[in-house]
């Protein structure tokens, strides 16, 4: 099929029509019209100038009465801001800004009260009647809402019961032998009328023949002939004239001007928001003191050599899963709101997931700087610079592979609940399994050491492991209670982890492999698992 020309292809309907969904899904620490302006770099062609795209903006604040708003941030749970309408208005001021054809709304007055909801309709009727064709799905509406609209569809178990003007609503069913009773509202009485009574299989029959009889008596309508003879002549004249309804195709920005709004508008809520900017920053670095505590100088008597690996155990570990916490508790907003845009077609999922990364990535490096530098330093590992680098990048690894681990189980489960209970479930069968820091993997069984090579733990472990103990020489006494076990950190290594001295650079590649690994799943999870119903 061609509009103008144009294949009517899924991507030429999400160019000149906008869905508006259920459910509001904007950043709590936004303005409303910094939000606006984010979906417009999104939405708008990349020749749009600055000064168009913040005219069209203020077009729409306008078009849908945000003015007195437009500088007030959405909010949220625990941070006031716009009311229910508001933010509804917002989520249509966002559609707008491509200049729609068609204008398609999931029942937009749910969870508004009643005032709120008239006020949104009446901003939708002038909408439409500037050329817009806005359609709405809408349940139990006002009597003078009711009198907003300018045609009614009213359908039942797949079949349209009648569609027509709504001011013949009442005269149609009132022919038909249902009159709308005196002070109802029409709407309520006729979608009562069009209901199957599903209580008892008796009610469930009469009902069904019912709404068999109300849509024989619709076909056979003037109003249903009308509707006809008016879309078969506007179809006639569409081939006569193509420029009957004028088409314009606009281009996307390109994917540099999304990358680039994705990452501003994930920096600023972040740095919007105290919560999310502490645990980014300093949630990590809160472990340190509790490991300072057990581990403050370790020294390098033959005691020192269960404290370090009890402290490498924790200095892996701990990373590890504030990866997994931060992608619990701060993705879920950024996933929904790729869910919403994504469906509009604006960015793939690529897009969406390696601008996470970038996002991500500085915060990974600053916080575990902060953490490695302290209980590297304060708990005397090996004094050297170049060993400490080392230990901070695969710290840093670790918590990026958790983090990307994490946001691809939510990609694929839509709890989060469910994803991170998967995520935990991966990490801690991985540490017990792959690290050999609880149990030596020549004692575990064969099956438990070929899928230790899977693990990213093995890999990390034996790195700081021979980071930390090559060189290292050990103090020994007479005695009996600490006998002299190992004289220098290579008789260890080849005790607790044979070859790991002859695989570093095998295992730092490996270990590199992960990271885009993990990034590579959490796009393809998102590619074949996206599109999720937001309500």
């Amino acid at each position: 099929m061609t509009v103008n020309k144009f294949e009517c292809t899924t991507d030429f309907v999400r160019q000149t029509t906008a869905y508006v969904i259920q459910t509001d899904r904007l950043l709590h620490t936004l303005t409303v019209k910094e939000t606006l302006m984010y979906a417009a770099h999104l939405r708008l062609p990349s020749i749009t100038t600055d000064k168009e795209r913040k005219a069209k903006v203020d077009s729409v604040i306008q078009r849908m009465g945000l003015n007195p708003v437009k500088d007030s941030k959405v909010g949220g749970l625990i941070e006031r801001g716009l009311s229910g309408g508001e933010k509804r208005r917002v989520t249509i001021a966002i559609q707008l800004l491509q200049d729609p054809g068609i204008l398609l709304l999931d029942e937009p007055t749910t969870g508004l009260d009643s005032y709120t909801a008239r006020h949104l309709v009446t901003s939708l009727a002038e909408l439409a009647h500037r050329g817009t064709i806005v359609i709405l799905s809408i349940h139990q509406p006002r009597s003078d809402i009711f009198g907003l609209l300018d045609k009614v569809a009213l359908m039942s178990t797949g079949s349209m019961v009648y569609y027509g003007d709504s001011n013949k609503l009442v005269e149609h069913f009132t022919l038909a032998g249902y009159p709308c009773p005196q002070y109802a509202n029409p709407l309520d009485h006729y979608v009562d009328v069009a209901s199957v009574d599903r209580r008892t299989m008796q009610r469930e029959v009469m009902t069904s023949q019912k709404i068999e009889k109300l849509v024989k008596i619709y076909r056979n309508s003037l109003i249903f002939d009308d509707i006809r003879h008016d879309v078969i002549k506007i179809m006639k004249q569409s081939h006569k004239n193509e420029r009957l309804m004028e088409v314009h195709r606009p281009t996307r920005p390109n994917v540099f001007r999304v990358m680039q709004t994705l990452l501003s508008r994930s920096f600023r809520h972040t740095g919007r928001d105290r919560s999310i900017y502490a645990s980014r920053m300093f949630l990590l670095v809160s472990f340190v003191p509790f490991i300072c505590l057990f581990l403050l100088q370790m020294g390098t008597d033959q005691r020192s050599i269960q404290d370090r690996v009890g402290l490498i155990y924790q200095g892996t570990s701990v990373p590890s899963y504030m990866g997994l916490m931060n992608g619990f508790y701060l993705f879920p907003p950024l996933r929904d709101l790729y869910y919403r845009e994504s469906m509009d077609g604006l960015y793939s999922s690529a897009t969406f997931v390696i601008a996470y990364a970038l996002y991500v990535i500085p915060f990974h490096v600053i916080s575990t700087v902060l953490f490695s530098i302290a209980v590297y330093w304060a708990t005397a590992m090996y004094n050297d610079w170049v060993k400490y680098a080392i230990f901070n990048a695969v710290l840093t690894l670790l918590q990026f592979v958790y983090e990307m681990l994490t946001i691809g189980a939510m990609g694929f489960f839509l709890d989060p609940r469910l994803a991170i209970n998967i995520s935990t479930l991966i990490m801690t069968f991985g540490y017990l399994v792959s690290s050999g820091l609880i149990r030596r993997l020549d004692n575990m069984l064969e099956v438990l050491r070929w899928l230790s090579y899977a693990g990213v733990h093995k890999y990390a472990s034996q790195l700081v492991i021979v980071n930390e103990f090559e060189n290292l020489v050990f103090e020994c006494s007479n005695s009996t209670t600490y006998p002299c076990q190992f004289r220098n950190g290579s008789d260890f290594l080849d005790a607790y982890f044979p070859g790991a001295q002859d695989t570093v650079t095998r295992d730092g590649g490996i270990l590199a492999g992960f990271f885009g690994f993990f990034l590579l799943l959490a796009i393809v999870t998102y590619t074949f698992r996206g599109g999720r119903n937001l309500r």
